[in-house]
């Protein structure tokens, strides 16, 4: 059975094919200050509305498809009778990021939830700062300066296309046969850019 991540859906295969195949990840230099922001907006704002709303953090979830042999495991940043996921980005983007839906929308399956929210917020040296001017009243709906709050319904079309995405992964998997690469800005970005364009056999 192969378990696959609810955060690699609709990213570039190649990457999910890496992890899968056991090589090991290289974070890059110019990578490692936005995972160091970005966990620290999830812990801070992900205690904020713990202590006010009694959420449950990094909620399990796991979808099964025995018939294909795979399962898709993920953990909901926030959860409270429907999901939340905390996306800390160094800009805020004007309309939600496609993967980012992918990810939120298995989570809504997972927990049989009509919608969900996706929460992006800006990066900042100092997230306490950043979280003290955010206004809850309305929460899921909350307001602040570098925040943006997008309320997400389920997609059942979204869904299929996910599960075919994981699915055609595991063929690549069974064939031992490397995906194509997405290439793109985030390439610099990805644990695997040391590897991925070398030449290197697998």
């Amino acid at each position: 059975m192969i378990e696959f991540y609810a955060s690699e859906a609709l990213i570039c295969p190649r990457r999910v094919w890496f992890r899968l195949k056991g090589i090991p990840e290289k974070w890059p230099e110019v990578a490692k200050p936005r995972l160091e922001k970005g966990m620290k907006i999830h812990e801070v704002l992900g205690k904020v509305l713990k202590d006010r709303f009694d959420v449950e953090l990094e909620k399990s979830v796991i979808i099964r498809f025995p018939k294909l042999g795979m399962e898709i495991h993920g953990k909901i940043d926030v959860y409270k009778e429907f999901p939340i996921e905390i996306k800390g980005k160094s800009y805020i983007p004007s309309s939600p990021i496609d993967y980012h839906l992918a990810q939120l929308n298995l989570y809504l399956r997972g927990v049989n939830a009509e919608y969900g929210y996706l929460y992006y917020v800006k990066l900042t040296d100092d997230p306490w700062r950043a979280i003290s001017d955010i206004v809850f009243d309305s929460f899921p709906l909350i307001k602040g300066n570098g925040l943006k709050i997008f309320e997400v319904p389920y997609d059942e079309v979204l869904f299929k296309e996910t599960v075919k995405y994981f699915y055609e992964i595991k063929l690549y998997l069974e064939n031992d046969e490397l995906p194509p690469a997405w290439k793109g800005p985030h390439c610099k970005f990805c644990p695997y850019n040391y590897i991925c364009l070398s030449g290197e056999e697998f």
